[in-house]
């Protein structure tokens, strides 16, 4: 297992956690972290065309790839139809930001606490209605 496939494995299940962009961040941050995997979380804006989502928060890995949970959230999972695949895709989970280049991230680095065992275990919790 590459370490792609190894974020991939330990983060994909929280996906279905009940969170915006921050939470899924700190949640990504706290697994990362306790596996030793260096990361680094940043704040900043995700614009598509015209639409901007600010503040949004993501991970940039030392390897050039991203981490992004709730892009889709935001943006949509593809755009409208007689767009080409290519620029249609919104990105998710991990991905190299080049295959998205209509989707453009600016941000700084920021510094997050690890979450308590408890605190994950709340905001990880599956509620329903």
């Amino acid at each position: 297992m590459n370490i792609q496939q190894k974020i991939k494995h330990l983060l994909d299940p929280y996906d279905s956690s009940q969170t915006e962009c921050d939470g899924m961040i700190r949640i990504c941050h706290t697994v990362l972290t306790s596996e030793g995997i260096e990361h680094q979380p940043m704040m900043g804006v995700l614009i598509k065309d015209k639409q901007e989502v600010e503040p949004h928060f993501w991970i940039d890995l030392s390897s050039g790839e991203r981490i992004d949970y709730r892009a889709r959230m935001w943006l949509g999972k593809s755009d409208p139809a007689g767009i080409s695949p290519r620029r249609a895709r919104i990105p998710h989970g991990i991905f190299q930001p080049n295959d998205f280049p209509n989707v453009i991230y600016s941000g700084v680095p920021v510094e997050l606490e690890l979450l308590s065992p408890v605190l994950l275990k709340i905001m990880t919790l599956s509620f329903n209605n």
